[in-house]
């Protein structure tokens, strides 16, 4: 054992008595090795990597006597056909049978997927001809707390070639690689993982502790509920909501019965809370600062017919700092109405209509959940920020850009996956708890991914003093400025450089999104009028998506393989929006879940028709949900809340660049004020 190869042992933690160990099989150092975290098997790999690569590095590869040829493309046709695989690593070997495998050579696919490697059949061993093997890599990256990137490769494909292989050319053909496929069949830009399959990517091993950590106790509590409603014992609600951990609005109104009842804390959460959503002023008070709306329409979509869900118009009013419920205009079908469409007949409720009131406020608490749920969670932060992660994954390798990314991009279509039948689907916990039908659902998906677009975003103004989480976006958001304008000034060149890249994420970005969705109420009010009651920010330019037939959701960057001017700003703008979206508007509205939907009876995601109606008060047990609905709810609603891997701030993977870090730490009492811990931000949407 060489003294060099003592010394690499002894700093992983390995050591030996005996002055020679005993020889290792060849399985037996593959499993060690796999067990290696990715800082010891760079460590070993530097090491080693001067017997097994370098010799045959330093020799002219146009000397080389063979050459292997081929193309890569992604599995699935575009509408011009085959989609090149531009950009990835590709590793000529010799495969072998008991001994370690030669390394022959390797190459790069070029623009158009094509890679030519040349190599020495004699690299196989004396007296073998080579049994020749394709290899794919793609690139992963750490930063160094210096902000110097780390390279890596991870390997993602394998094709077998010819076995004892004589001749000095070989054409593999055209390679079909199952790589960040989009699904066919969805209107929504989601990634195609077919049944019984797995996505081309895995959680950081350290999620699957916090999830046991976060989920074990309550799981225990969920499934004596569920057996004891199978046995026909159910629990009555006020049990199930007593054997979980005591939520917040369940401890105020131990201290001060009706406060989480109230109007004002009905207005503050809709600042501040789960709900946090785009206000509106009151078209109906034009000139009044301090009036404003909030408009939630369900009859356009199909219902169960079970639950109840109307049309909320809220009309609230800023007084003495606090945003305060006026009206609440609730436009009710019938009974049992299904289809899209429905007649309503519209409900009028006011503050001084007492026990009517109260339920009012209920049911727009209930909508508005659901709204934050299917919006402001699942679609504007999860499915939005996939669109994304598929479009870098796709196409950024060699651009910079993925530096800056990726990190936020990660895990994203993994959670979504899991979201396909455990939220949404047929069988979905949205889909059986809500009033929404599965077709109701993925329509309403279809149009609010239809009204996301990165052009031109900015996080809203803050409505008053108290609009906390308006301010913490703001602050959030300037942050990010900073930390993106830093990124382009040190590899903006790169960024150039590597435009094409570019130019192909903006492609797949805009091709893939949902056709731009603006609904009539709009189209006949807000483009090419005078609307100063609604707010643009934080939503996409309606007069540039009312064009027939609609556009695509998403704006290009660039039409180009050669940025022109304004196209740079451009792409710093979509990467602040990405990494806002993965980072702080998930934080904000995935975090308080259990705040504001850890109480059944104060909001859950469908009240239901009982025998006096759906408005009616909280101890009318027959409009509330099923003690399975309950549970379900409640553990839901913990496990969100409760389970964080992937935190910013401790960077446990070493992918994001320091200089967030240290931006987000130098204003952490900023955000703390404002009610946000930044410690309990995660770089990445992985529940």
């Amino acid at each position: 054992m060489s003294s060099a190869w003592r010394r690499l042992m002894a700093s992983l933690g390995f050591t030996s008595r005996a002055p020679e160990p005993p020889l290792l099989e060849a399985d037996e150092l593959a499993r060690w090795y796999a067990g290696l975290d990715l800082k010891q098997r760079l460590a070993v790999s530097r090491d080693l990597v001067k017997r097994v690569r370098a010799p045959r590095a330093l020799r002219d590869p146009s000397a080389l006597p063979a050459i292997v040829t081929g193309r890569l493309v992604f599995e699935l046709d575009g509408p011009q056909g085959p989609v090149p695989l531009h950009h990835l690593k590709v590793e000529l070997w010799d495969r072998d049978f008991g001994t370690p495998d030669d390394f022959l050579g390797e190459g790069f696919t070029a623009a158009d997927g094509t890679f030519a490697i040349r190599y020495d059949p004699a690299d196989a061993g004396e007296g073998d001809l080579p049994d020749l093997e394709l290899r794919f890599f793609e690139p992963q990256h750490t930063f160094r707390k210096d902000g110097r990137v780390v390279e890596d490769w991870r390997r993602i494909g394998t094709e077998r070639g010819p076995d004892d292989h004589a001749g000095l050319e070989y054409d593999f053909g055209t390679l079909r690689l199952p790589y960040w496929e989009y699904d066919p069949s969805t209107p929504l830009a989601r990634l195609l993982v077919v049944e019984e399959g797995t996505p081309p990517t895995a959680y950081a091993p350290g999620r699957a502790l916090a999830m046991l950590k976060a989920v074990a106790p309550i799981e225990l509590v969920k499934r004596q509920h569920q057996l004891q409603i199978r046995l026909g014992q159910a629990p009555s609600l006020a049990r199930i909501q007593a054997e979980y951990p005591e939520s917040m609005t369940v401890r105020m109104e131990q201290q001060a019965p009706g406060s989480s009842r109230s109007d004002a804390w009905f207005g503050e959460r809709l600042l501040n809370g789960m709900f946090s959503s785009i206000l509106d002023r009151d078209p109906e008070a034009p000139g009044d600062p301090r009036a404003f709306r909030l408009y939630l329409p369900w009859n356009a979509y199909e219902q169960d017919g079970v639950h109840c869900l109307p049309d909320v118009d809220l009309r609230l009013r800023l007084e003495e700092g606090r945003l305060m419920p006026q009206r609440i205009i609730l436009g009710m079908r019938e009974p049992g109405a299904t289809a899209p469409g429905s007649p309503v007949t519209r409900r009028s409720f006011a503050p001084g209509d007492g026990a009517d009131w109260e339920a009012a406020k209920r049911m727009a608490r209930v909508s508005a959940t659901l709204d934050v749920e299917l919006g402001n969670h699942l679609g504007q932060c999860h499915f939005n920020v996939e669109q994304y992660a598929i479009a870098a994954h796709r196409n950024l390798r060699r651009n910079p850009l993925r530096w800056l990314l990726m990190p936020h991009l990660r895990e994203v279509v993994l959670i979504n996956h899991s979201a396909n039948g455990f939220l949404v689907g047929p069988t979905g916990y949205i889909t059986r708890a809500s009033a929404l039908t599965e077709a109701g659902i993925n329509q309403r998906l279809e149009h609010l991914l239809g009204s996301y677009d990165w052009k031109g975003f900015a996080p809203a103004t803050p409505v008053c003093e108290g609009h906390r989480y308006a301010q913490a976006g703001q602050l959030f958001w300037k942050l990010l400025g900073e930390h993106v304008d830093a990124f382009f000034a040190e590899h903006g060149a790169a960024v150039e450089e590597q435009w094409r890249e570019v130019r192909r994420f903006s492609d797949d970005l805009v091709a893939h999104s949902a056709p731009a969705f603006v609904c009539r109420y709009l189209r006949a009010r807000v483009p090419g009028k005078e609307a100063p009651w609604f707010v643009r920010s934080e939503r996409m330019d309606l007069d540039a998506k009312v064009a027939e037939p609609p556009p695509r959701a998403v704006s290009a960057v660039t039409r180009t393989d050669t940025p022109q001017p304004g196209e740079l700003e451009a792409l710093k703008n979509l990467c602040r929006y990405v990494i806002f979206f993965a980072t702080f508007r998930h934080a904000w509205a995935n975090n308080l879940q259990w705040e504001d939907a850890g109480e059944v009876l104060y909001a859950c995601l469908g009240l239901r028709w009982g025998k006096g109606g759906a408005l009616s008060t909280e101890e009318d047990l027959d409009v509330a949900p099923t003690p399975d609905e309950a549970t379900e709810m409640l553990w839901i609603s913990w496990m969100l809340s409760k389970t964080n891997y992937g935190f910013i701030l401790s960077n446990e993977d070493e992918d994001v660049h320091p200089r967030l870090l240290e931006l987000l730490r130098a204003h952490a009492a900023q955000f703390a004020a404002l009610g946000l811990d930044v410690r309990a931000v995660s770089s990445r949407i992985n529940i």
